[in-house]
């Protein structure tokens, strides 16, 4: 969950209706030259982001998408190309275009496989950012199936014991669907924190709280930094080695292998930034028991976890997924807040397009 001074609020966001959000995203992202379906694939992930109170992942990342494809970085119009393919596996090529794109078909195809085999799976390189993580599990979960998902980046993190950047943030992402109950649905950074959430507190003038980085002297570092460098570095999942920093920096390298050296396209020491390689996952629940007994007894365990007595100055206890559920059932119904200086930059962005403006 994000930190009470990270939220978004009244004075430093406007609301504006899902539906709104994702005609502009949309439209932005046409007016560069992106082909309509695939424009629709990454508005939808993007706002289902903001949904979620995934804010660093969100439709504020429209703009700066644009202009990468104006730039060049990306390749747009794209061709998302099978390399090599078997019944339950598959590796892709994203064309060095948007990262939603290739990441959807791989899981669309994961989904396909694992209907047919009881699972599949794909791993993608030539690709860039897929935004949440967990947009990609959750295609599975409804579809009655366990999802995962994972994508690394370039260098960010130290090594546990490492004193310079090495590996990515490296998020992992894991859907499983329930009954009566909320699906589970868990997404990670292997860093103590994902690096969106360095970004926000740059923009919201804060500082970081101990424990997210450290310079390359190892003190911890509350500056939020705009760069990335030999200078300093985020911290693995865990911190220190009293701590556990070994099972966050492990969790890093385990993303790296299955994205970035299964597919070919590079870990995080060869990645440049904005580079990411994928890999997704879908399992049919059905081929190894009834779907409606698994989710019976999903219910029974996340109603277990509820159940707990929280500790004191604690309301309740959560579950993965539960916060993003609370945001999405309150933005839905009262509007999604997008940042001010985000809200202005859609705004003008759709301006010098041309496009029309919906928020």
């Amino acid at each position: 969950m994000a930190l009470d001074y990270l939220k978004l609020n009244d004075t430093n966001s406007i609301l504006i209706p899902a539906d709104d959000l994702h005609k502009q995203v949309s439209a932005i992202l046409q007016g560069v030259g992106t082909p309509e379906a695939h424009a629709e694939i990454t508005a939808k992930i993007l706002v289902s982001s903001s949904l979620r109170g995934v804010e660093t992942h969100g439709v504020g990342n429209a703009v700066r998408y644009s202009e990468s494809i104006e730039q060049g970085e990306y390749t747009v119009p794209q061709s998302v190309d099978v390399i090599t393919e078997t019944d339950t596996t598959a590796l892709l090529s994203c064309g060095d275009g948007l990262g939603f794109v290739a990441a959807h078909q791989g899981m669309e195809m994961s989904i396909a496989k694992a209907r047919k085999h009881g699972v599949g799976m794909a791993t993608i390189r030539d690709g860039h950012h897929i935004g949440m993580v967990a947009a990609y599990p959750m295609m599975a979960v409804a579809e009655d199936m366990i999802g995962m998902a994972m994508t690394n980046a370039s260098k960010a993190v130290r090594p546990a014991l490492g004193a310079r950047p090495r590996v990515g943030t490296n998020p992992i992402a894991f859907g499983a669907p329930a009954g009566e109950e909320r699906d589970f649905i868990f997404d990670m950074a292997t860093s103590t924190i994902a690096s969106g959430k360095i970004a926000l507190a740059k923009r919201l003038g804060v500082q970081m709280p101990v424990g997210w980085a450290v310079t390359a002297e190892g003190e911890p570092l509350t500056e939020p930094r705009g760069d990335r460098g030999e200078d300093w570095a985020m911290n693995p999942l865990g911190g220190t080695r009293e701590q556990g920093s070994h099972k966050g920096y492990g969790l890093g390298l385990v993303v790296d292998i299955l994205c970035g050296v299964l597919s070919g396209g590079g870990f995080g020491t060869q990645l440049s930034a904005g580079e990411n390689m994928t890999w997704t996952m879908a399992i049919d629940i059905a081929k190894f028991r009834d779907v409606d007994d698994f989710k019976a007894m999903m219910d029974d365990m996340i109603r277990e976890l509820h159940d707990t007595p929280p500790l004191p100055g604690e309301d309740r206890v959560l579950v993965a997924g539960d916060p993003e559920a609370d945001f999405q059932e309150d933005r839905l119904a009262n509007g999604v807040p997008v940042e001010n200086s985000q809200y202005d930059e859609m705004r003008a962005r759709a301006i010098q397009l041309g496009v029309e403006i919906f928020i």
